[in-house]
């Protein structure tokens, strides 16, 4: 288990660190003596961590952000202060209408890593972000991306100043696309969600929700592979995605979106 958060810069003003639990990025953006901190996690000692060097740094936490109602991403430490934590709205009502099935049983049932103690009371707790166009603080605004793509409400936070994209669960190099089949037509909300992505212009840097930081190319060549993964499972042909076999978790997820899509689509 992690002892320190190990914030890394990426660009001036851009840190993340990398969890060792599942490759979770966290993003912390930087603004004098105050800072953003993007989907915050994920074990209890690299929260606590998070917070003591955000405080060895000087910073002062103005805002957190949480980028869709997935546990993981949901995740605070009374350490980063009570500023407030938002999300879009569709994710603020997601998370108040399943916080059993999303935040207890995962942090507090039987499921529960045994070695874990969240502070749980403080997960998820978000308010609806007053602009779900644009964010706005003290530091660099981020343009807002929302979509259904991997779960109700997501959204990406575009740093267009900065050429920085904080994706959330999107354009990983180790994750193939996670459809969540309970919503209607997920296939079609993916592409949708990858094409208000592949619109932005001047992305630099995307941070994925997990695995590793890509540049502008990565950025291009993730959208593309995403929508290639799409099209083989809408299709039923082969697949080549170097992602199957890279990262063992990969295979149930995979074999999900197979189980997933045969249901939704009986006739495909």
């Amino acid at each position: 288990m992690a002892s320190r958060s190990r914030l890394r810069e990426l660009v001036p003003g851009v840190l993340v660190a990398t969890s060792d639990m599942y490759m979770l990025n966290t993003t912390v953006i930087v603004a004098g003596p105050r800072c953003l901190v993007v989907d915050p996690g994920l074990l209890p000692a690299e929260l606590h961590g998070l917070a003591a060097e955000v405080a060895d740094r000087g910073l002062v936490v103005e805002a957190g952000i949480s980028t869709h109602p997935h546990w993981d991403h949901l995740l605070w430490s009374s350490d980063l202060g009570q500023a407030p934590r938002y999300a879009t709205r569709m994710c603020v009502d997601a998370v108040e209408k399943n916080r059993e099935s999303v935040l207890d049983e995962p942090l507090r049932g039987a499921s529960a890593k045994w070695y874990a103690e969240w502070e749980a009371e403080l997960a998820g707790r978000l308010t609806a972000m007053p602009d779900e166009e644009r964010f706005s603080w003290s530091g660099p605004a981020a343009d807002v991306v929302v979509h259904n793509a991997h779960a109700v409400g997501h959204c990406g936070l575009f740093f267009a100043e900065l050429g920085v994209l904080v994706a959330g669960d999107m354009l990983s190099d180790i994750e193939v696309p996670g459809l969540d089949w309970g919503q209607t037509d997920q296939v079609s909300e993916y592409r949708d969600g990858l094409s208000r992505l592949a619109a932005l212009d001047g992305v630099q840097v995307v941070i994925p929700g997990h695995g590793r930081v890509g540049d502008g190319s990565a950025f291009q060549a993730r959208v593309a592979g995403d929508l290639r993964y799409l099209e083989s499972l809408a299709g039923a042909r082969p697949f080549d995605d170097p992602r199957l076999t890279s990262w063992p978790p990969m295979q149930q997820q995979h074999q999900g979106n197979l189980d997933g899509f045969a249901k939704a689509h009986p006739a495909a």
